[in-house]
């Protein structure tokens, strides 16, 4: 079935040069200058759109690095989930970028499924453990 993961991988690789692709398109903007300013004042965001800008190119950089990746998604998640707490302030549809931030993970599970695995579990819940003994004496 090594065929099957070379597809997933190279879904998860597409999502993730699509939505680095987006991060670099509007990082580059506010980092240029050439977003609306009045769109970023609106938000209250008008004089950190340069940092906001920087911190999307970089997201977008690590989250491209297979190596970085794992970081990469960290960001992306803030990023994604700080647009969507913008919206919802505004009172606007944030539906756009829920699903980007869900794709974003997506993309993670597809090119590295243990992505997840590195959270590690509470004490007395490793795979083992359960088992063997009861968590609770």
């Amino acid at each position: 079935m090594k065929g099957g993961r070379n597809w997933g991988q190279i879904a998860g690789l597409v999502l993730h040069v699509l939505i680095a692709g987006l991060l670099i398109v509007t990082g580059s903007q506010k980092v240029l200058g050439s977003a609306p300013p009045e769109a970023l004042v609106r938000y209250g965001l008008g004089d950190q759109a340069r940092l906001i800008g920087a911190g999307a190119l970089l997201t977008a950089l690590l989250l491209l690095v297979p190596r970085t990746s794992s970081l990469g998604i960290l960001l992306a998640s803030s990023f994604w989930g700080g647009t969507i707490c913008i919206h919802m302030a505004h009172g606007e549809p944030y539906v756009f970028q829920a699903v980007l931030l869900v794709l974003s993970w997506a993309g993670a599970y597809l090119r590295n499924a243990s992505t997840f695995g590195s959270v590690p579990a509470p004490p007395g819940m490793t795979r083992g453990a359960a088992e063997s003994q009861p968590a609770v004496p």
